[in-house]
């Protein structure tokens, strides 16, 4: 992949899911492209099909029609197999409920992408400690989630997401369990990791989350109803009750 070419691109994707009789359209011929270093929020109420994207996206599904490439990989022709090694070696996943393992202290859990990936023990301790000390909890290493704060487990999940250098981090509703203090400095790491070259894909319902990122896209009823720089007011969701801005409503 030469730096021309997208991080990450849509071309048409469609998800169709058959309920019974009902055929539901997720995703509706969404096309897009993202580039290396960019900050994206993908904005949208419950049901626009934001959680559709991340999930393919993230590797975790694929598209029913269209095509959807990562770092040139065209991820809609891979296997089972093949999905989760290009999950492991280029996504960093970042979610609202943390996901961390409550039997494993703070280092075990970062460690987790690397033992997937087959790096050896004293490599992953230093690797991992290097992490944590990144979002200040190397001190913290040997504590498990459970003595941890929420925003001290987002951290430590944020850690993870970066151990293994993904060419993209995935952020699902970062701050959707924390408190507006906390999710704001959450978020301030986010923004300092873009300010590094770090790749985000940062999926949320919160217009003043998503208006931390450079670039919003902007989805309703799977379709992409607005691509463009953030601080355009067409970027951002308007509900039946005005603009909807705060953790108001329920994610998809």
């Amino acid at each position: 992949m030469n730096n021309n070419e997208p991080l990450i691109e849509f071309k048409d994707v469609s998800k169709i899911y058959h309920m019974g009789d009902e055929t539901i359209r997720a995703a509706d011929h969404i096309s897009f492209k993202i580039y290396k270093g960019e900050f994206i929020a993908i904005v949208g109420q419950s049901g626009s099909g934001k959680s559709t994207c991340m999930n393919i996206i993230g590797c975790l599904d694929v598209p029913s029609e269209g095509e959807y490439f990562l770092g040139g990989n065209n991820v809609g022709k891979m296997n089972t197999d093949q999905l989760a090694e290009i999950r492991n070696k280029m996504l960093g996943f970042i979610f609202q409920q943390y996901n961390l393992l409550p039997k494993l202290n703070l280092e075990e859990n970062v460690e987790v992408p690397l033992m997937y990936a087959g790096v050896p023990k004293a490599k992953r301790k230093e690797l991992a400690m290097k992490s944590l000390e990144g979002v200040g909890l190397a001190e913290k290493a040997n504590h498990l989630p459970n003595q941890l704060s929420g925003g001290q487990q987002q951290r430590v999940s944020i850690a993870r997401a970066l151990v293994g250098t993904p060419s993209v981090i995935l952020a699902d509703e970062p701050t959707g369990a924390l408190d507006s203090k906390t999710g704001r400095e959450v978020l301030k790491i986010l923004q300092n990791l873009h300010k590094k070259g770090n790749t985000i894909v940062l999926i949320t319902h919160d217009n003043s989350i998503a208006a931390t990122a450079q670039r919003i896209i902007r989805l309703e009823d799977g379709h992409v109803v607005y691509d463009g720089p953030s601080d355009n007011p067409d970027a951002f969701v308007h509900s039946e009750f005005g603009l909807h801005a705060g953790d108001g409503g329920e994610e998809e």
